[in-house]
């Protein structure tokens, strides 16, 4: 028979195994998924182009950082992402209901499940449509399970969509742009519903071009407090926005400000299409914009070049289009001398565009709403009528009429009517632009289009191009010279690539915005709220939240004492606050340390008048009793209504007999709280002041 003393080693023994073993097991475990991905190309629907492969690495770990915090490789995955958005090349033949399979196929790789779409997303794009995308996963993240809410925006291959785009609305948001947040947070609203989702959330957004500006938009509405459900929880530091070639779409004049530094933009200089809709007109973009390396500003670009150049040319799809998808920088001034002579000038694309907005604003649009007025309707339907054509060959029209425009007869012809006195008026040089475009149209052997109406349109707005024409010769002779060159500087392909060829530190070098802890933008330093709730803790926005409520105020003018703990006179005032400070009915206290000079007099009278607390005794309250854990949620549940809750307690501390079990199961269920780590609650440790205001909010922000 084994002896006491060895019975006892060996049940030591166990029990220090078992719990080497259960800490094993509670180590946080990251997926590492690397692999290829399907994407469609920026000139997608192209025959023979199709869907094309790349390659991607996945870290759950990305999301184990401040969102604040710039990470370069989560950017270039996040671009990988957006590839996935642009629709699947197959679905122009097997039909819509395809285009979200790559997106599908690189979240299921990646672990996600619960992958959905909005209806817009599995339909023919109309001229206010928007296609989302999502896809969720638990992660796990100091002491707390996740639910990590990935969102993607379709910002390529939509077609008809170009129409919202030129939908600017007299004042305010860009009307289109904001049509398409708001449906964008409604699907994610819908999503959360749909799939049930509650507590702690991460939310992973991005989207390219105009998909860029709606999660831009999306990201600064999370960051003001947008609430995607009742029972989730979210912190601006679990925001991941990352956007690419980001338009301008917000009125906000804030926009900048530190609280929107977790959305980050990657731009290209040489791209048109971020500065449009246009700063003269009151627009801009939330958070952080970091630019590809470009020739005119970055010493590392010559050396970078070629090794940019050399991943573009394995891309065998360039091939098909007959010109080159170089690197944004093949760019030539062209000018009247008085003849046209083409030339690589000192003149670089970017500060053509700067030479082009003037000359735009003086001429064709000098105001938003001279613009609403007289070019956005015939401007939309040009861009829905043209998006019909065949991508491909519509490049290639715009090529041909690029170098018809230029040559030297047709500019000739075109200049004389110009300075004819009464010939603009009779529609000369209107005829002969028009006929320009007609013909290259039929060169390139675009079809499915109504000839009349695109005439119709053009006669329209040619009139005012060429007023630009006249006053500004070189700048338009340019423009038109450089369309492709113009459009190519926009492809995704060129940005990823560059993202890849770039140091990280390129990048991290022009983030100024989560500087040691404490959120900055460009040295404007989000404020401190007391001596002891800095920006950068981790009860930072929920006491921010529940001061601007009016709900507390710090101990002092200076202090907030966050680790203080919370007394039963403060956690029913703070509720009672939280509440609105009705009146209660009941006039004469029960208690007698609760005297009407008392000034947690009001609110102890209204909580015991509601239920939501009895004393310690018939006579006595406890003010100034510490509150645990337990007592706190208690208090909510019985705010709330008493809701039964049908789960399984995730807390080996939380008994099914204890008077708290329902509350807690409850406040699990909400949101409210994840407990002290994933098997126990602490229900009789002291709740402090920072963790009480954090109940409140995640209960009822």
């Amino acid at each position: 028979m084994m002896s006491k003393k060895l019975i006892s080693l060996l049940l030591c023994a166990a029990m220090v195994f078992s719990l080497g073993v259960s800490a094993f097991a509670a180590e946080p475990k990251y997926d590492i998924v690397s692999g290829e991905y399907t994407y469609c190309p920026s000139l997608g629907f192209l025959d023979p182009i199709g869907n094309q492969t790349g390659t991607f690495t996945y870290d759950d770990e990305y999301f184990t950082h401040s969102g604040y915090e710039y990470n370069h490789e989560l950017a270039i995955m996040t671009m990988v992402m957006n590839q996935t958005c642009f629709a699947s090349a197959s679905s122009s033949a097997e039909g819509w209901e395809t285009a979200n399979s790559n997106f599908n196929e690189l979240m299921a790789k990646c672990g996600f499940t619960d992958i959905d779409c909005n209806d817009d997303a599995i339909s023919h794009p109309g001229g206010e449509t928007i296609a989302a995308y999502a896809a969720s996963k638990k992660i796990y993240d100091d002491g707390i399970n996740y639910t990590l809410i990935a969102v993607g925006v379709r910002g390529h291959n939509y077609g008809g969509e170009w129409y919202s785009n030129f939908d600017l609305g007299y004042s305010g948001d860009h009307a289109g742009f904001a049509d398409a947040r708001d449906k964008v947070l409604a699907f994610m609203k819908d999503y959360v519903a749909e799939y049930s989702i509650t507590g702690p959330v991460k939310i992973w957004l991005t989207g390219y071009s105009r998909g860029a500006i709606t999660a831009n938009m999306v990201g600064g509405c999370l960051d003001q407090g947008c609430k995607l459900g009742k029972g989730i929880s979210f912190d601006t530091r679990d925001l991941y926005c990352y956007t690419f070639e980001t338009p301008q779409g917000t009125a906000d004049e804030h926009c900048r400000d530190a609280v929107y530094a977790n959305i980050h933009n990657i731009l290209n200089y040489n791209d048109f299409v971020p500065l449009v809709s246009f700063t003269e007109w009151g627009h801009s973009r939330y958070g952080v914009d970091y630019y590809l390396p470009c020739r005119q500003y970055d010493a590392c670009y010559e050396e970078l070049k070629p090794q940019v150049d050399a991943q573009l040319k394995k891309m065998g799809w360039m091939s098909v289009l007959g010109f080159t998808l170089d690197t944004i920088d093949d760019f030539h001034y062209l000018s009247l001398n008085p003849a046209v002579t083409i030339s690589k000038s000192d003149t670089t694309q970017i500060e053509f565009y700067d030479e082009a907005l003037d000359a735009l604003f003086d001429t064709m649009a000098p105001s938003r709403e001279y613009y609403v007025d007289n070019l956005q309707a015939d401007i939309q339907e040009l861009s829905k009528t043209l998006l019909g054509v065949d991508t491909n060959r519509l490049m290639q029209a715009l090529a041909i009429f690029g170098e018809k425009f230029v040559a030297q007869d047709n500019i000739s012809d075109l200049l004389n009517s110009l300075t004819v006195k009464g010939m603009l008026a009779n529609g000369t040089a209107v005829d002969v632009t028009v006929d320009l475009f007609m013909e290259a149209m039929r060169e390139a052997e675009c079809a499915d289009y109504d000839g009349d109406q695109v005439r119709a349109m053009l006669k329209n707005l040619v009139p005012k191009l060429l007023v630009f024409a006249k006053e500004y010769p070189d700048t338009a002779l340019t423009l038109v010279g450089n369309l492709v060159q113009i459009i190519n500087a926009h492809f995704p392909e060129i940005g990823l690539t560059w993202m890849r060829v770039a140091p990280s530190e390129f990048f991290e070098a022009q983030n100024h915005s989560y500087v040691n802890g404490v959120f900055a933008y460009n040295g404007d330093k989000l404020p401190d709220l007391f001596s002891d709730v800095k920006a950068g803790n981790w009860c930072y926005d929920t006491v921010k939240w529940a001061v601007n409520k009016g709900i507390t105020t710090g101990v002092d003018a200076d202090r907030f004492a966050p680790d203080s703990a919370c007394t039963r006179g403060q956690a029913v005032t703070l509720l009672w606050r939280a509440a609105g400070s009705p009146e209660p009915t009941l006039k004469i206290s029960p208690f007698k340390d609760i005297e009407s000079s008392s000034p947690y007099y009001k609110a102890v009278l209204w909580a015991v008048e509601k239920g939501i607390t009895v004393g310690t005794d018939l006579t006595h309250f406890s003010p100034n009793q510490s509150c645990t854990r337990a007592q706190i949620v208690t208090f909510l549940w019985r705010y709330e209504g008493r809701s039964l809750v049908n789960a399984k307690c995730p807390f080996e501390d939380v008994s099914a007999l204890s008077p708290y079990y329902t509350a807690i199961l409850w406040a699990v269920n909400k949101g409210i709280t994840t407990g002290v780590d994933a098997k126990h609650f602490a229900p009789d440790t002291t709740c402090t002041r920072a963790q009480i205001v954090t109940f409140l909010y995640r209960d009822m922000a």
